[in-house]
């Protein structure tokens, strides 16, 4: 990140990744808004001053919940494979409670309150388009396959070392493949989002640092984002105290 154009907006710490993500943040045209289930940092009170904060910065905001591949990477974490897809529709369930909860307390109008589904938007063709471009690019780029594995091997080191999750049924362990299934839904949204929801351009916000970005925001690889896509990295300083 880009700690030279980080500035405070209220309550929140705002870095853009790049100063072409910095035009885009002065454009203010969309934030894309990701909420991981099972993700404690996005409780109502964080949730709804972002949503405040977004809609009083962007023209268009939107919501997505990354359900598609949870529960894969709940196995990717040592789970059975029943116990996963309990625990993945359970964490859906409530991390969809929550969002709505946020909206309704930020008193955004309810036809500027959108929510998705990352398995509804990866219906539509242009989504399609750019999964296959990241199964290929991990499939043919070491660079990128490499940074990806780092990314998701954080979030399975029981399943890999041991091969026993954090349920009471220990499972061989499947993987890190799984949890690259996880990550490689959400990239497209790093990579074009314009192009998924059609509008001018977006920035796709998250409250760490994203190892991959570099992949996508600099250099010449095969996943770089079109100009009209960007990141910001954007804490919320009350959730952080």
């Amino acid at each position: 990140v880009n700690t030279s154009l980080a500035a405070v907006a209220g309550d929140h710490i705002v870095e853009p990744y790049s100063p072409n993500c910095e035009r885009l943040l002065e454009a203010a045209d969309h934030l894309l808004i990701g909420v991981s289930p099972g993700n404690s940092y996005f409780g109502i009170p964080t949730l709804t001053r972002i949503l405040t904060w977004a809609h009083a910065t962007f023209r268009r905001i939107d919501v997505i919940v990354p359900d598609r591949s949870l529960a894969a990477n709940y196995r990717a974490q040592g789970y059975s494979e029943q116990v996963a897809h309990k625990k993945a529709r359970t964490e859906i369930s409530s991390v969809r409670r929550r969002i709505r909860r946020a909206w309704e307390r930020s008193g955004i109008p309810e036809h500027e309150q959108r929510t998705h589904l990352l398995s509804e938007l990866a219906l539509l063709p242009a989504y399609e388009k750019l999964h296959r471009r990241v199964r290929e690019a991990l499939a043919s780029d070491e660079r990128v396959f490499d940074v990806c594995q780092r990314t998701t091997s954080r979030a399975v080191p029981v399943a890999e070392q041991t091969g026993e999750g954090t349920g009471s049924v220990a499972v061989p362990a499947p993987g890190p493949h799984l949890a690259l299934d996880y990550l490689i839904d959400e990239m497209p949204f790093f990579i074009d989002t314009p192009n998924i929801l059609g509008v001018p351009s977006s920035l796709v916000n998250y409250h760490m640092p994203v190892p991959f970005a570099g992949l996508l925001y600099t250099g010449d690889g095969p996943l770089r984002a079109p100009s009209h896509q960007g990141l910001i990295l954007l804490r919320d300083r009350a959730a952080e105290r």
